[in-house]
């Protein structure tokens, strides 16, 4: 698809969805406020900690959101032509590997952080796992094709119980300690994810707000009370945000979801022209070589003692980083058009699904 037609196609967009995709970034860069500031734990009450904490919970949550719309935009489509496919993924790979490269060459040069590991790993940040999200989403998107063609099969009744097999085994099993089919962060997750939100688009879903409501407040107290219990109980820091992972996250996102889906379609070209870079957000602000600069150095708010202030600086932060990232992305989408990047990987994608497919058909 060409750069004029993506953008025609997102302007279109429901604007509700758009928005809730900028909401879920901004809810993963609020976690890393929370999990990434050195705060101090010595001595800190139970109060101290769970503001300390407050935001932890909620970047799983804006995790499944976003995979969430990935499935209702994506659950319909069923692809004749692979390469559509492997452009998307593409897409999504070289904008990894664009702030891949240039947060290690910034880390390198001005941070005095530079390795040889660190450099392999930038050049190929999908391959090493740079990001954990971004790998599993790029699997994910290079098996949507196969996965819609089983999904538009099955009725509601057999939809519901592959759903169920999923999220016993995908959010609720590792919570136990058992991550056979999926780590707290990894692909068997974001796949139950997808499902969830494919299964809202064939078959819509209409709860009564309160009740929604209800389920997101209950699921986000439960995950803040276990992260704060098992940070005071002094038990193994590969426990300390076991709750936050898993079923709470998921039906958590699933009630935020069908708040903004079910609320009447508008379109606002602002906010799904925002909404179009928020990703940088993710992958800037995430990104192993900066991340910990951002939240112990350039935004170190460790030495605020007032409860209320640090809340508010979490969201403001937040606020400014993503309106920042977003700045930033805009001008990496002009660098690209003006190099043609992505039309080339296009090229390069055609060229060798025609060479696959000739090689393919003498094997045959």
């Amino acid at each position: 698809m060409r750069q004029t037609d993506r953008q025609t196609d997102r302007q279109g967009r429901n604007s509700w969805l758009e928005l809730l995709r900028i909401i879920s970034m901004a809810l993963i860069t609020v976690n890393h406020f929370s999990g990434g500031e050195a705060w101090n734990y010595k001595g800190a009450g139970l109060g101290s900690v769970a503001v300390y904490q407050i935001y932890r919970p909620l970047g799983q949550v804006g995790v499944d959101i976003f995979v969430l719309i990935t499935g209702y935009f994506m659950a319909d489509k069923i692809d004749s032509d692979y390469t559509k496919s492997l452009k998307r993924a593409g897409k999504v790979w070289l904008e990894s590997w664009f702030y891949s490269i240039v947060l290690f060459a910034f880390a390198s040069l001005l941070l005095g952080k530079f390795s040889l590991s660190g450099l392999v790993k930038a050049l190929l940040p999908v391959t090493f796992n740079a990001y954990w999200f971004v790998t599993a989403y790029v699997i994910l998107v290079l098996l949507i094709p196969f996965i819609n063609r089983v999904l538009v099969k099955l009725s509601k009744s057999d939809f519901l119980l592959l759903l169920i097999v999923f999220v016993f085994f995908a959010e609720v099993t590792p919570i136990l300690g058992n991550n056979i089919f999926s780590l707290d962060k990894g692909f068997g997750d974001l796949l139950a994810v997808y499902l969830l939100g494919a299964y809202f688009k064939r078959f819509p879903v209409n709860f009564k707000a309160v009740y929604t409501w209800i389920s997101v407040f209950v699921c986000y107290a439960l995950m803040l009370i276990s992260i704060v219990a098992l940070e005071k109980l002094g038990g193994p820091r590969s426990n300390f945000t076991r709750f936050a992972y898993g079923i709470f996250p998921y039906i958590m996102a699933g009630g935020i979801f069908l708040t903004f889906v079910n609320k009447p379609t508008f379109t606002n070209k602002t906010i799904n022209y925002l909404a179009g870079s928020v990703f940088a957000t993710y992958l800037i602000t995430a990104n192993e070589y900066i991340s910990s600069e951002i939240w112990t150095k350039w935004f170190d708010v460790t030495g605020v003692s007032s409860p209320i202030l640090i809340v508010l600086l979490g969201l403001l932060i937040t606020a400014f980083l993503v309106v920042v990232t977003i700045f930033i992305d805009k001008l990496r989408i002009w660098l690209f058009k003006i190099l043609h990047v992505e039309q080339g990987l296009g090229k390069l994608i055609d060229w060798l699904n025609e060479k696959c497919i000739s090689a393919f058909t003498k094997i045959g």
